[in-house]
């Protein structure tokens, strides 16, 4: 179809819609037809219903005074006293060709059956006896009786010797009609239907043929007991009818059914022949309208063939096809519109270009992130083995001035580690922040007293506070880092002087706005400006500064982590930074932070004690990196503890099962082979419910996570950590209720 021309795409789209406007208009009509015809066939199903029950009580009421007038005949009275069967029996011929009906049962008072007449022969005594004996207990004075594959509906009528008011019976009549074939073809002819009566399931008389009449019986009955009533469509062998099913007997005797039914197929019958016609028309307006459409296609297909070379040219790179531009139909619309789309393609493709130059970028922040932040854990091992054995070397007794210089000059560089640590973990947004509700402002004016001291005599600076600033959630210390490292960048930028100015204000931003600043998203910000005048940064530049070890210093004057560091605490703070530079006309950061309805939060600083107090308690010490261990343990040795090491979680849960003594405190490492920490303390748990728990961890985004839960008061030692450090938290977690949950603001690691 793609490869067709427009005309006969136009010719073929013609004929579809014709061909589905007929057969809408045929299923339409065909199916108001058929919901007619059923209706009307549903209504004289009814029809049909109601004459039976009129002519079944008009029968009812002519044989009940047949039967009573019989009943009262003198000469019945006197033959019923003698109690003779012979002699009733024989004068029973009579009666029984005075009553008119198809059964005529007599029998005493006590239900002995002493006569029976019918038209059937298989009839007998001793069944009519049981029939009569049933209706008699159920009180009904009419009734069905089904016997010998015939059913009678009958009629029971009192003997009474004196009068009825007197109550003295002294036998029973009963007279009946029997419902036959001939009976189903005399109410077939009067409603003008087929007819089928059903003792139950077992079919009794029908105008079908036995199949049939089998086939309705098990369409038509829900049970074996009693048949489903109303109006139902069936299907008889090839033809289809509607069937209106009513129950004859009585409630609680036997299930005696009348169905009537109408044909479908026969009454829909002259709907083949309006289909036809209908059809017929149908493809002479197809063909006229293909004609039609033929001859004046040409007419506006021309223009879209113009239009068409037009949009070849284009993706050939010609954007200078000339196109028809003449007229104002829809047509000529689009081609306006596509004139307009083919002058701004060029400019788009520029701008795809810088989008998949940002990607790119994105991917590669990423994955410079996630080596940045391995690399760090890692490195968190091997520095606490380093400072933690340099501050045993320093405080050695004995060493002279020039080892305390060298192991000072070791405790620099170290710190200097971490301190780039820390910074990498900034950057891949792994390091654990405690964030809290604070006032902007506060802060900036705080680093306000030591940043002229920072960035020197020569820059002037200055800050714009916002009076109604909006309070922000993030952790201050970071904060505070941000803005010393942009601060710094600044003065970098300045070397002859110049003037960085802070401000601070509210913002909201809209769904325009955001879409200038991907990926940053709608909403209500605290904005941060920080601008410098100093020569700027081209957009080569631009693109990289954010990649850690990245600088424009020459070698040894700087490390690349500052805006690196800035970006992932942003980031991790949920917030965005923005930069606008050019070189020669300086560098403004935009950080937008999102606002929060909470109070700002003051902090003061908690002074620690000076000395460590020393403990005499056992603790378990499980750690898989041995210099690790080996240092932790001496730190606590030191301070009088009692240690017992294990390389990991299994070797740790053996030790302390065959341990006798008492184990205060596990001191586990998070993350180790075959068991971690988390599993090791629940296990210690169920064999030593007394002990305390404390963490060690060089992966932070551990430090609250999954292993430790079950733990909410165990508090967590971020490596590389310290002698005091390491002892302070042992005697926090020796001393601190279990079941009691940290201090806020809880850490929210977030990866």
């Amino acid at each position: 179809m793609s490869k067709f021309r427009l005309r006969t795409k136009l010719l073929l789209s013609l004929l579809t819609i014709s061909a589905g406007l007929t057969a809408a208009t045929l299923l339409i009509v065909s199916y108001s037809v058929r919901k007619r015809v059923r209706e009307s066939i549903r209504e004289e199903l009814r029809n049909s219903v109601n004459t039976y029950q009129s002519f079944e009580n008009q029968r009812e009421e002519s044989l009940n005074r047949s039967a009573e007038l019989i009943a009262n005949l003198p000469n019945v009275r006197a033959l019923m006293t003698t109690e003779d069967p012979v002699t009733i029996q024989d004068a029973s011929a009579d009666l029984w060709r005075l009553s008119g009906s198809d059964l005529l049962v007599l029998a005493n008072r006590a239900g002995t059956v002493y006569a029976v007449r019918s038209n059937r022969m298989d009839l007998e005594p001793a069944m009519a006896q049981e029939f009569l004996r049933h209706s008699v207990e159920r009180g009904e004075s009419r009734d069905w009786w089904f016997g010998g594959g015939h059913l009678y509906e009958v009629w029971i009528q009192p003997i009474y010797f004196g009068t009825p008011s007197q109550n003295t019976t002294t036998g029973v009549l009963v007279v009946g009609h029997e419902i036959d074939e001939r009976a189903a073809k005399d109410f077939s002819n009067i409603a003008s239907s087929e007819v089928a009566f059903n003792f139950g399931d077992t079919p009794v008389a029908s105008t079908l043929d036995r199949d049939e009449q089998r086939e309705l019986t098990r369409q038509t009955s829900t049970s074996s007991k009693k048949p489903s009533e109303g109006t139902q469509e069936v299907q008889l062998g090839a033809e289809r009818y509607l069937a209106e099913t009513v129950n004859l007997s009585p409630e609680g005797s036997a299930p005696v059914s009348l169905t009537v039914l109408k044909s479908y197929d026969k009454a829909t019958l002259f709907l083949s022949e309006l289909d036809h016609v209908l059809i017929g028309l149908g493809l002479i307006s197809v063909l006229a309208g293909s004609a039609l459409v033929f001859l004046i296609s040409h007419t506006f297909t021309r223009p879209l063939a113009n239009l068409v070379e037009g949009v070849r040219a284009l993706g050939r790179g010609d954007f200078s096809y000339p196109l028809e531009k003449g007229g104002g139909d829809e047509l000529m619309e689009v081609t306006h519109a596509f004139v307009g789309m083919r002058a701004s393609l060029e400019s788009t493709r520029k701008e795809q270009g810088q989008l998949e130059e940002r990607l790119r970028q994105a991917h590669k922040m990423e994955a410079v992130g996630r080596l940045a932040g391995g690399v760090a854990h890692d490195f968190n091992n091997l520095l606490t083995i380093i400072r933690g054995n340099s501050d045993l070397l320093i405080d050695r007794e004995g060493a002279d001035d020039f080892h305390r210089k060298c192991v000072g000059q070791i405790q620099k560089a170290s710190g200097r580690a971490v301190s780039m640590t820390r910074q990498l973990l900034a950057f891949s947004r792994m390091q654990v922040l405690k964030p809290c509700v604070l006032d902007l402002n506060l802060i900036v004016t705080e680093m306000g007293k030591m940043l002229p001291r920072l960035i020197g005599e020569h820059i002037e600076f200055v800050f714009s506070p916002d009076p109604g600033l909006s309070s922000v959630k993030a952790d201050p210390g970071q904060i505070e880092q941000v803005i010393l490292n942009l601060a710094v960048n600044s003065r970098d930028a300045m070397p002859e002087g110049g003037k960085l100015s802070v401000q601070t204000s509210n913002i909201s931003v809209d769904h325009s706005e955001a879409a200038k600043r991907p990926p940053m998203t709608p909403g209500q910000y605290v904005l941060l400006t920080m601008t410098d005048t100093g020569h700027g940064m081209d957009d080569a530049t631009k693109t990289h500064i954010f990649e850690p070890f990245f600088t424009t210093k020459e070698i040894g004057k700087g490390t690349g982590l500052g805006l690196a560091t800035v970006y992932g605490v942003v980031k991790q703070s949920g917030g965005f930074i923005w930069v606008v530079s050019s070189p020669g006309n300086g560098t403004t950061f935009e950080i937008y932070l999102p606002q929060v309805t909470e109070k700002a939060l003051s902090f003061e600083t908690k002074s620690k004690p000076s000395e460590i107090p020393r403990g005499k308690e056992t603790v378990l010490v499980v750690e898989d990196e041995m210099g690790v261990r080996e240092l932790a343990c001496q730190f606590l040795r030191v301070k009088g503890y009692t240690v017992i090491e294990a390389k990991d979680g299994q070797d740790g849960l053996e030790i302390a099962s065959r341990y006798d003594g008492v184990i205060d405190l596990l001191l586990s490492d998070m993350v180790m082979p075959r068991m971690n920490g988390g599993e090791l303390a629940r296990r210690l748990k169920e064999i030593r419910p007394e002990i305390r728990v404390a963490f060690v961890s060089g992966y932070s985004e551990f430090a609250r996570g999954d292993m430790a839960q079950g733990f909410p008061g165990a508090p967590v030692l971020q490596k590389p950590f310290s002698p005091i450090s390491l002892v302070e938290i042992v005697r926090e977690a020796l001393t601190r209720n279990p079941t009691e949950p940290l201090p806020k603001p809880d850490e929210v690691p977030v990866t």
